[in-house]
């Protein structure tokens, strides 16, 4: 029997930590990714990593400069706000069908994984900054939508939460003093929960939108209201 080269699971170990790197802000913004600095710092090969970069530029996670390489993309806030907006319409539906179909196995898994991220949630805004709270709170809002019966729905929503993770890890260069606090943070999913599991969609949608609306403000530092097209940032006059 022919050995296998090992190629498949080196790409998907590239892939893997490449991706956990851009999500997670170690990679920064605008940050040209040089297959040489690539190969040094995670030891492995450039094809794999060559692969890996092609399959994140597919999925917008990196740009592909042509005959210049790849690298991370910037933080832009139109971009930021497009995508939650898009996040809206996506889950306020995969919500709806959700909460139409709800069941009590549904119910218990939302209020578990609501419960470990309020126990993730420290006093002091450094809980924002973990990796209990990331995976608590990516946990909550998956289970959030998991009645949907829509993979399509959900798919697009697990790819558009990771887009924004990018956004959210902007917070370890923001002040401590504006970010938001423990208890407003977990009751905002609170009530998030409470409306869903009561089967009020439309104050569950209301609410899921006014949380992401208060995210953008965080992240961004700018005011933002919400309007018939969407979110869309203030402008006086």
């Amino acid at each position: 029997m022919a050995k296998t080269s090992g190629m498949p699971s080196r790409s998907a170990e590239a892939y893997e930590v490449l991706r956990h790197d851009l999500i997670a802000g170690t990679l920064a913004p605008g940050e040209k990714l040089i297959l040489a600095d690539l190969q040094d710092r995670y030891g492995i090969g450039a094809m794999p990593l060559r692969e890996a970069l092609n399959r994140l530029a597919a999925e917008q996670f990196v740009v592909k400069n042509e005959g210049r390489g790849f690298s991370v993309p910037p933080l832009d806030a139109m971009a930021f706000l497009e995508i939650q907006n898009a996040r809206i319409v996506i889950e306020a539906a995969a919500l709806r069908e959700t909460i139409a179909e709800r069941t009590r196995e549904w119910e218990d898994r939302l209020v578990l994984a609501f419960y470990r991220l309020s126990k993730s949630a420290t006093a002091g805004p450094d809980f924002l900054l973990t990796q209990e709270w990331s995976e608590t709170h990516a946990i909550f809002h998956r289970e959030l939508l998991s009645g949907s019966r829509n993979t399509w729905l959900l798919s697009f929503a697990g790819q558009l939460f990771e887009q924004s993770a990018r956004y959210r890890a902007r917070r370890r260069q923001i002040d401590a003093g504006h970010l938001p606090g423990r208890d407003d943070l977990v009751d905002e999913h609170r009530e998030i929960m409470d409306a869903a599991i009561a089967g009020d969609s439309k104050a569950a949608t209301a609410k899921l939108v006014e949380h992401y609306r208060r995210s953008v403000e965080t992240v961004l530092g700018e005011t933002v209201e919400l309007s018939s097209d969407g979110l869309r940032f203030f402008r006086r006059g």
